[in-house]
């Protein structure tokens, strides 16, 4: 007969094991053995969902019971460190949920999840927002949320992390969150079902990562967003801006890793764009979808930056555009992957070359130095053989010394 090795681990292996599981699976392990059956009661880290317990006529309650059952079962010796809470379709009153928050806060916490789609509001417990332990807080589908104007004084000490997607002012907790690293804020339209006007969003100096989804600014209101985050390393950044939009930023130095998807009604409404791309200059991998490079041709003075660690070029273009593509490559001096998506789109490239064909100045006419010493693959997606793209991919592969992989994926 075998020997059950496992059961042999200590508990706070076991539980270090189990904390991977949903707590619903972690629970059921209480069956296997008696070795086993009050291991989960240890556990630190709690992941509930609702969405395995919806079957049937009254599923909420037993949801709750449940819920219940596991916070009054548990170990208190063993304080929660990490709570995670998933509910979509429950509609019981915002108390019961209260509780279970009351219940897991302690000088132990450190992250919380919250996604909540529920149909009523929930305060957020004041110990919460002023938590001295907490390191990650996300708050998903935040709109439930009305806690800013009963805890103005929002104050998170250790908070490295924090998610929040929503219509919620973030201003309190980004203000409130003097060492936060890493972000993650998707302001919602009013498509979404709720709708906040947020005039002025300020980054926090202390970021390194930040994801920021903006689709909130409206006809008529001019909106400001500040990213003035000297240590930024990894830059998401996709807006919408029906209005006109004002950015004010930092230079990047540490940039790593930037990707820009800027939409636009009018191009007068993104004139920072350009200058948005001379602070990200030290970055090493740059991704520009259609419409933020579009924001390039908006005016004659604009001149490209140097990308002197610039390995990675990603753009997506209404129309392909020879000159444009030569004057990138001339100032990307170490680039060694380069990829060139054409959108063929007629409502483009219509409005492309309407708005800028004119604008782009003559490249060079040496060869650039990425060209013929560091470029090592090129990818062309949506390649239709025209007389230009043929120009251009013979020029690659003619000068390119170092050129070792070419992608084409054609048009149909």
């Amino acid at each position: 007969m075998k020997m059950d090795r496992i059961s042999l681990l200590p508990n706070s292996i076991l539980c270090d094991i189990l904390s991977y599981l949903p707590t619903k699976e972690a629970v059921s392990t209480s069956i296997l053995s008696s070795r086993w059956r009050h291991v989960w009661k240890e556990l630190q880290v709690l992941d509930i969902d609702d969405t395995t317990s919806r079957p049937g006529l009254g599923w909420e309650a037993r949801f709750a019971s449940y819920v219940n059952a596991i916070l009054a079962r548990r170990n208190a010796d063993y304080p929660i460190q990490k709570f995670r809470l998933t509910c979509y379709e429950y509609s019981e009153r915002s108390l019961t949920i209260l509780t279970w928050l009351d219940a897991v806060n302690g000088p132990y916490l450190q992250e919380l999840y919250l996604c909540l789609e529920v149909a009523c509001e929930i305060d957020l417990p004041e110990a919460i927002l002023t938590s001295p332990s907490l390191k990650s807080l996300v708050l998903k589908h935040g709109e439930y949320f009305d806690c800013y104007e009963k805890f103005p004084n929002v104050y998170l000490p250790s908070l490295k992390n924090l998610e929040l997607d929503g219509c919620v002012d973030p201003s309190k907790l980004l203000s409130g969150s003097p060492v936060l690293e890493n972000l993650m804020l998707i302001v919602p339209n009013k498509d979404y079902g709720c709708y906040v006007y947020i005039p002025t969003i300020q980054m926090p100096r202390t970021l390194k990562r930040l994801i920021f989804e903006d689709n909130s600014t409206e006809d008529n209101n001019i909106s400001h967003r500040v990213i003035d985050t000297p240590s930024l390393e990894y830059l998401y950044m996709k807006i919408i801006a029906k209005s006109k939009l004002q950015v004010s930023f930092s230079d990047f130095p540490n940039m790593v890793e930037a990707h820009l998807h800027i939409h636009h009604g009018r191009v007068e409404h993104v004139l920072w764009v350009p200058k948005l791309l001379v602070a990200l200059r030290e970055t090493k991998l740059l991704a520009l979808k259609h419409c933020a490079t579009e924001c390039l041709f908006n005016g004659v003075t604009f001149e490209f930056p140097e990308f002197p660690r610039l390995l990675n070029l990603e753009l997506d273009v209404a129309c392909f555009n020879t000159d444009f593509l030569l004057n990138f490559l001339h100032n990307c001096h170490v680039l060694e992957d380069l990829v060139v998506h054409v959108l063929k789109s007629v409502v483009y490239c219509e409005l492309y070359f309407h708005r800028s064909q004119f604008y782009v100045p003559a490249p060079p006419t040496m060869v650039s130095n990425c060209v013929t010493s560091h470029l090592k693959s090129f990818e062309f997606r949506e390649y239709e053989n025209s007389a230009d793209e043929r120009e251009f991919i013979e020029y690659l592969l003619q000068r390119g010394l170092v050129l070792k992989r070419v992608t084409i994926h054609l048009y149909y």
